[in-house]
Order: structure tokens, then C-alpha cells, then sequence
């Protein structure tokens, strides 16, 4: 596949409200073809081509467009799926690291870097079962301590109150902050505030929503973090999405490459049914929902008629894509944005080195992954999809490069 570049690179600076380093999204474009084959390479001996793309992995296995056309937001055909469970990659890369002839040392978290006169990191303290420990390295120190997530403190600090989500998706409990914090330390720079989350709603599916006035407020069918967004301005930063009794029959209108890729769309019918509020009127529902009802049930009406027009005249959702919400029961499920983590960190350049507060490196300090920053703002561009895993796959490739040429 080939894609249009200066799109892409458009789409990624116009989501990071041009607060982003193109430096870095240009080295992104670059060379993270080259560090995703060579990590890959560590895993089997397949070919990278050998992988499906992530939007033709479900029901559209010929689906080869560059970018999603059907929503406002640009969704990049950019993602591939490797064909291990998540829990298993944590192995297979500390397997990758101990067969290199490095030692992993769990339980002994980091707590304090080391500098020496003239400001360059070269070494940290430890905390083991023994006690403190120095670590004194020759060629630096990476920090890639993961996000700031169980951090209430930071959160507090660097977030905006209403993007800090109710709920966290990832289980990385010792995500604290650490690597941030020991950056700052020794005279980081960091991402402005507020500092990114990335968000997810908690329904993936493009179904109607409607806010706790009983209002319409988004074009569904946009990249994910837009959509999070959107529900998160909204009152009480949560929202209802809505479904009839015959959603079986409907689905297919919203089944597209970007929603098929996550599951059959029995799940997705049991998973807007299930565990909603039912009624057998749209007054009833109103009622059940907690909103107002001649909102609530004016916004239906007038949806309905858009659907007979085949035109959103409102949001502009793909008119082919409506679905009428005409036939009991009525469903309705309260939702909120999900966390998956944070997406704010040091600054670094494009070899990963950290920046101090007037842009130079910090001489033997490094940063990887969600502890480095400079790309993204509001939110993670869900649209640019895999962005985040390629480019901590590309920072790893990149400063073990750097640091072989030390």
C-alpha cells in the first residue's frame, strides 16, 4: 500500500492543534517502517506483508483504501495485527531482551537519577531488597516508565478535571509517573498543560447518542478520540447511546472495515442491549434515562426523519449509515470516556534524547514511550491509528542505535 504523507502529517498536526513536534512526526514517517520490521523480525519469521491490516482483519479482508472515507475525521488505514494475545507480548519481549545477554531486575524500581557538574545523567539510584544501589552507565540512562495513570497527584496537576476519566482500561498500576518525575529532577522539559489522556468511548459502535438534555451533539461515526472528547464537553461529561429492538437486522448500515475489525456484530448487539435501560416507548425511556422527554423524544423523531432524507443535516453521520430507532424496545446505556492512558511526558528530540528547559539535550538521558512527549495534544489521534505502538517501537530502535554508536 502507499499512502499520501502530506495528508497524514496534515491530520496529525491539525489534531495536535499544531502544538506538536513535526520534527518528530517527520522522523515518524520516515523510520518507523524500518524499526516495526525490526522488531517484528524478534518475534517469527514472518513477513511484516504476512500480518492483516487491523481494518481488513474483520468482514472487508480486501479492504486496502488508505484512510476511512465515510467519517468527517480522516481514520488512517495504518494498523496492523500481530497474531499474539497482548498478555503473551511481555514475555516474548523480555525473552528478546534476556537472549541479548542483558539482565532484567524486577522489583527494584528506580528512584533518583545521577548527574555529575556539568549536568550530563550518568548513572541511577535503585531500590532493591538490599537496600539503595547506584547504577553508574557508561552510556546513559533511558527512562520508559510507561504514563502517569495511577499518579492522582499528577493527574490533578498536568489534566484538565474533565478529561481525567472515571475509569483507566490499562491494569499498569505501577504507572506513577517515576520516569517523569526523576526527568524533571535533573532539569527536564515537559509537554505544557494540560497534557494529553488517551480516550476511548466505552462503545465502539457508531450508534445514536444523545447527551442528559436529551440532545443530539456529534457526527457518531468519528475516530475515537474525537468522539471521547465530544462526550466528555458534554453535561455531566457523559451521554447516552441509543438502539431499538431490531438492531440485528439494522446493524449492517454501520458495519464498515473500522467497526467490523473488532468483533462479530453479535457482540455488538448484546453489548448496546444487554445491560441497558428498555422501554416500550420512547417516553418511558426518556423517563427511565433521566432526561428531559420532549427533547429526548423530538431528537428521535427528527433523526428518523434525516434517516427517511438519507441526509444528517445536523452532524453530517454518513446518511447511508443511518439506522431508523422506530421498533420496541427501546434501549438506552449511560456512557462515559475511558482512559487507556497518558499521553503527556518529557520532551525529547528525534534520537530520544531529553530536553532541558531550553531545548537541549540532557547529555546521557533518554526517554521511550508514554514518558516521552512532544507530539500530542487534547487527546491521542485515535485516527492516526497505531501511531503510539510504532512510535515506541521506533524509540527503542532509535536509541539503541544511538547509544551502539556511543
Amino acid at each position: 500500500m502507499s499512502y499520501d504523507t502530506d495528508a497524514w502529517i496534515s491530520d496529525a498536526m491539525i489534531d495536535c492543534a499544531f502544538q506538536g513536534d513535526m520534527k518528530l512526526y517527520r522522523h515518524w514517517l520516515e523510520k518507523n517502517g524500518e524499526a516495526v520490521d525490526w522488531y517484528v523480525s524478534h518475534f517469527d519469521d514472518q513477513n511484516l506483508d504476512d500480518y492483516p491490516l487491523t481494518f481488513a482483519a474483520g468482514d472487508f479482508p480486501n479492504f486496502r483504501d488508505q484512510y476511512d472515507k465515510t467519517s468527517l475525521g480522516r481514520s488512517w488505514n495504518t494498523s496492523l495485527n500481530l497474531p499474539y494475545k497482548p498478555a503473551e507480548l511481555p514475555d516474548i519481549l523480555a525473552a528478546c531482551i534476556t537472549n541479548a545477554g542483558a539482565e532484567i531486575r524486577y522489583n527494584t524500581p528506580a528512584c533518583q537519577l545521577i548527574a555529575d557538574e556539568t549536568g550530563k545523567v550518568t548513572g541511577v539510584i535503585v531500590k532493591s531488597d538490599q537496600g539503595y544501589e547506584q547504577y553508574n552507565c557508561a552510556k546513559g540512562v533511558v527512562l520508559s516508565t510507561g504514563g502517569y495513570e495511577w499518579n492522582e497527584q499528577m493527574l490533578k496537576e498536568r489534566c484538565r478535571p474533565r478529561s481525567v476519566p472515571g475509569a483507566w482500561l490499562t491494569g499498569a498500576m505501577g504507572n506513577t509517573g517515576d520516569g517523569h518525575q526523576m526527568g524533571l529532577a535533573v532539569g527536564a522539559a515537559e509537554d505544557e498543560y494540560p497534557q494529553p489522556i488517551m480516550l476511548d468511548p466505552e462503545q465502539l459502535m457508531p450508534f445514536l447518542r444523545v447527551n442528559k438534555l436529551g440532545k443530539r451533539f456529534a457526527p457518531e461515526y468519528e475516530p475515537y478520540g474525537h468522539l471521547a472528547m465530544s462526550i466528555q464537553s458534554q453535561p455531566g461529561t457523559y451521554d447516552f447511546y441509543i438502539v431499538d429492538g431490531a438492531l440485528e437486522s439494522k446493524i449492517d448500515k454501520i458495519w464498515t472495515p473500522s467497526s467490523s475489525c473488532y468483533g462479530p456484530k453479535s457482540t455488538w448487539v448484546a453489548s448496546a442491549t444487554k445491560n441497558a435501560v428498555k422501554a416500550n416507548t420512547l417516553e418511558e425511556l426518556a423517563d427511565a434515562m433521566g432526561v428531559p422527554e420532549d427533547s429526548f423524544v423530538s431528537t428521535i423523531k427528527h433523526w428518523n426523519e434525516m434517516v427517511a432524507a438519507g441526509k444528517d443535516s445536523d452532524f453530517d453521520f454518513p446518511g447511508t449509515m443511518m439506522m431508523t430507532i422506530d421498533t420496541p424496545p427501546y434501549y438506552a446505556t449511560k456512557e462515559h470516556a475511558d482512559g487507556l492512558c497518558t499521553a503527556g511526558g518529557l520532551l525529547v528530540d528525534t534520537n530520544c534524547c531529553v530536553l532541558n528547559k531550553d531545548r537541549t539535550p540532557i547529555q546521557g538521558l533518554y526517554a521511550a514511550g508514554l514518558t516521552s512527549g512532544g507530539m500530542f495534544y487534547n487527546t491521542y489521534p485515535h485516527n492516526l491509528n497505531c501511531l503510539s505502538h510504532t512510535r515506541n517501537c521506533l524509540m527503542g530502535y532509535t536509541i539503541g542505535k544511538v547509544l551502539s554508536q556511543e
